[in-house]
C-alpha cells in the first residue's frame, strides 16, 4: 500500500487554464488514475473559492500518450471559469494552480499567484532514529528551513537553478559544502555543519540512494551526527518536469518530444524508507520542499516505521 495516495500537482497557468481544463503531469498520477481507459472519462468534483464546487470530468486523451486532462469547459462549470480568469487575470507570468486531491476524484483548486512572492519552504519531515520532540536539538535544522524558506519560486528557473540557490544559502550561514566523506574514495556531500551532513537531490531518483551510503560512511568515518536529505515534492518535481517539457519544446527542434521522468520525490524517499530503514545506524531526516505563496506556521514531522 502506498503511503501517499491522493494526487497533487502544482500547474503552470497558462490560456488553457482558464478555457477548457488542466493536465495532470504523469509524474502526479496516482493508481487511481490509471484506472481510466483511452478515450473515457470519470466525473469529479472540483473545489474552489469560497467553498464553491462544480461537477467536471477526468479524460484519457485518446493519443499515443494517453494524456489526462482536468475538463470543465461546459455551460455547467462556467463559475469555475470565471473564478480562474478573475482569480488570475489572464496572466501567464508564472502565477500557479496548486491541485490537491482532498478525498478519492475530489480535488480543491488553490491559486499560487505570482504577485504573493511564492518561495520554497519544507512542508514534511520524516523521521528514522529520531524523536520529533528531539528535533529542536539539532539547530542546523531549523537554520536550513529558514534558509530555503528565502529562495524565490520562479517560472524560469530549473532544478538545476534550485540546487544553486539552496546551495547559495547555506554557504551564506557558514555551511561547509562539497565535503569529503573518505578522501580515498573521492566521495563528497554537499554539505556539513557540526556533524550534520546534508544532501541536496533534485536529480535523478536512481541517483539517491548514493545519498544514503555517504551518510553511513560519514557516521563510521567522520562521526557524523545526522543525516538530512532534501527532496521536492511530487508536486514540485512533477512542476519541474512540465516546465523542461513547455521550454524544450519551444527552444529546441526535435524529431522526438523530451523526455522528464525519474525526478527524485520526497514521496518515493518516504515510501522506500521502511523497508531500507534497518541498514541506517543513525538518525537520518528526509525532508520535502515544495512551493507556497501562502505565510507557513510549521512542519508536518512524522516517523519512519520499519517494515
Amino acid at each position: 500500500m502506498q503511503l501517499f495516495d491522493n494526487m497533487t500537482f502544482l500547474h503552470p497557468v497558462g490560456v488553457s487554464t482558464f478555457k477548457y481544463g488542466v493536465t495532470i503531469p504523469v509524474e502526479a498520477q496516482t493508481e487511481r488514475m490509471c484506472t481510466i481507459e483511452k478515450g473515457s472519462k470519470t466525473p469529479v468534483t472540483i473545489l474552489f473559492g469560497a467553498e464553491e464546487s462544480v461537477i467536471a470530468e477526468i479524460r484519457r486523451l485518446n493519443n499515443n500518450h494517453g494524456h489526462l486532462q482536468f475538463r470543465y469547459e461546459n455551460k455547467g462549470q462556467e463559475r469555475l471559469r470565471q473564478f480562474l480568469l478573475g482569480t488570475f487575470g489572464s496572466r501567464t507570468d508564472g502565477s500557479l494552480l496548486e491541485v490537491v486531491e482532498v478525498s478519492p476524484f475530489t480535488f480543491l483548486f488553490k491559486p499560487i499567484l505570482n504577485d504573493s512572492s511564492p518561495c520554497l519552504y519544507i512542508n514534511d519531515m520524516l523521521l528514522h532514529r529520531l524523536e520529533p520532540q528531539t528535533v529542536k536539538d539539532y539547530a542546523e535544522i531549523e537554520m536550513i528551513k529558514e534558509s530555503i524558506a528565502l529562495v524565490k519560486y520562479g517560472a524560469g528557473l530549473n532544478q538545476s537553478d534550485y540546487n544553486g540557490r539552496i546551495s547559495e544559502g547555506l554557504v551564506k550561514q557558514g555551511w561547509n559544502c562539497e565535503q569529503r566523506v573518505i578522501d580515498e574514495l573521492g566521495l563528497r556531500c554537499d554539505f556539513e555543519k557540526n556533524g550534520v551532513w546534508v544532501e541536496i537531490e533534485f536529480g535523478n531518483a536512481r541517483s539517491y540512494y548514493q545519498d544514503y551510503v555517504k551518510f553511513m560512511l560519514a557516521k563510521k568515518y567522520r562521526d557524523a551526527r545526522l543525516g538530512l536529505l532534501l527532496c521536492p515534492t511530487t508536486a514540485f518535481a512533477s512542476l519541474l518536469c512540465e516546465l523542461g517539457r513547455q521550454r524544450a519544446r519551444e527552444n529546441v527542434v526535435r524529431e522526438r518530444a523530451p523526455v522528464y521522468s525519474g525526478m527524485m520525490s520526497y514521496e518515493k524517499a518516504v515510501r522506500e524508507l521502511p523497508y531500507l530503514g534497518f541498514m541506517f545506524q543513525m538518525p537520518i531526516v528526509v525532508a520535502g520542499v515544495g512551493v507556497s505563496g501562502e505565510t507557513l506556521f510549521g512542519t508536518q514531522v512524522r516517523q519512519a516505521k520499519p517494515l
